[in-house]
């Protein structure tokens, strides 16, 4: 499921050249892969937190970045199996998924700040 006007594809073109990839050199190769599956568990918690109603539209949550973290956080890790350590890398990884998210929901038109 994702939001209506969002593009998965457009969204990693966007996001993945903007990251740096030497702040998180202990990722490597997984980088791509883990920000794919960031943008398909902020999906999914922006479902079950009622941020997206069941077409995709906004529904009648708003959305927590903490909370939004500890979602994606805790779906990455149990989904690539991490240590302790990496779950840190990756938490500091999704802080800049993040970033780059909004921008780029910007960029598109896809937030509104009511």
């Amino acid at each position: 499921m994702m939001m209506n006007g969002y593009n998965k594809e457009e969204a990693l073109g966007y996001i993945l050249p903007r990251i740096d990839r030497k702040a998180h050199r202990a990722l490597g190769e997984r980088i791509d892969a883990l920000i794919s599956q960031a943008i398909d568990a902020d999906m999914a918690y922006m479902f079950e937190s009622g941020v997206l109603d069941e077409e995709g539209n906004a529904g009648d949550s708003y959305y927590d970045d903490d909370e939004a973290i500890e979602f994606m956080l805790d779906d990455l890790t149990a989904r690539n199996a991490l240590s302790a350590e990496e779950t840190a890398q990756v938490a500091a990884l999704l802080d800049d998924y993040m970033e780059l998210q909004q921008d780029y929901l910007e960029s598109v038109g896809l937030v509104d700040w009511e």
